[in-house]
């Protein structure tokens, strides 16, 4: 079965003992951070500076991992200043990624800056994941570019992660994005992105009336989430499912004590 992780942006009001001692008792293999409460990055928090052992301590004592950190950094720019903002960020991140063991650390295309289009825009994102990526080398740590934001057709980001070229920059799947946003069925985005694919974002919803989409508990909405997980463990996929629930965004979704447990008996259930 495979290894199953939530991101931190669905609790954003548990304290660090909570979400360790949650993962354990809910039955998770992992956490996978994306905030702390009010801080968005972590690695301004004492429990990631300071007290960084304590931290390390308790995860490995209630036998839960770290699966990744996710960043805000995003690539596709040009600004010289804004381009080093991105660099610091995913830096510092890195260095703390590599001390906690987790091995891989979530960055954005982004938008497309005004003036350029997708295509026009991907020699500038190339060469600064191919930058950033030698220095995640030392690290240790893999660069996994969340198909998000302007990126979510999976032919552009095949033909991205070809050009870019480098061992240290993959791919974060999240099953919903090309499906919501494009309409791309499981097979093909598969076949654009399992090559690259090291970690994946599970979540699901229903469209709305007003063109946008709810998000809804796995499997009561019509996201073929089955089909996209079949799909990777047939294919030897073995990184971290992630529960992405976005409720730091959207605090009138159900609480974490509901949805958490959920996403686990029904990841059971489809991957027994």
């Amino acid at each position: 079965m495979l290894k199953l992780s939530f991101t931190t942006l669905g609790c954003p009001t548990w304290t660090l003992r909570q979400i360790a001692e949650n993962a354990a008792s809910m039955g998770y293999d992992a956490v996978d951070f994306r905030g702390l409460q009010d801080a968005l990055d972590i690695t301004t928090t004492a429990e990631f500076t300071t007290d960084l052992a304590v931290t390390k301590r308790l995860f490995a004592d209630l036998g839960v991992a770290i699966s990744g950190i996710a960043t805000s950094a995003r690539y596709a720019t040009v600004d010289p200043v804004e381009r080093e903002k991105q660099f610091d960020e995913t830096r510092r991140n890195m260095e703390l990624a590599a001390k906690l063991d987790a091995r891989v650390l979530r960055v954005y295309g982004g938008r497309v800056p005004e003036g350029y289009t997708v295509d026009s825009i991907l020699p500038a994102l190339v060469d600064n994941l191919r930058t950033i990526g030698d220095e995640a080398e030392a690290f240790g740590v893999t660069l996994a570019l969340e198909t998000h934001d302007d990126w979510t057709d999976s032919a552009t980001f095949a033909r991205l992660m070809r050009e870019a070229n480098h061992p240290r920059v993959r791919v974060l799947w999240d099953l919903h994005h090309p499906f919501r946003s494009n309409g791309e069925p499981p097979d093909v985005t598969y076949a654009n992105l399992a090559p690259y694919t090291v970690s994946i974002h599970v979540k699901d919803s229903v469209p709305t009336t007003d063109g946008h989409h709810q998000y809804v508990l796995l499997g009561e909405g019509d996201v073929p989430v089955k089909r996209m997980l079949d799909l990777l463990v047939a294919g030897g996929y073995d990184g971290y499912a992630i529960l992405e629930w976005e409720k730091r965004w959207i605090p009138t979704l159900q609480e974490p004590e509901i949805v958490f447990p959920q996403y686990v008996a029904r990841m059971r259930e489809w991957l027994a």
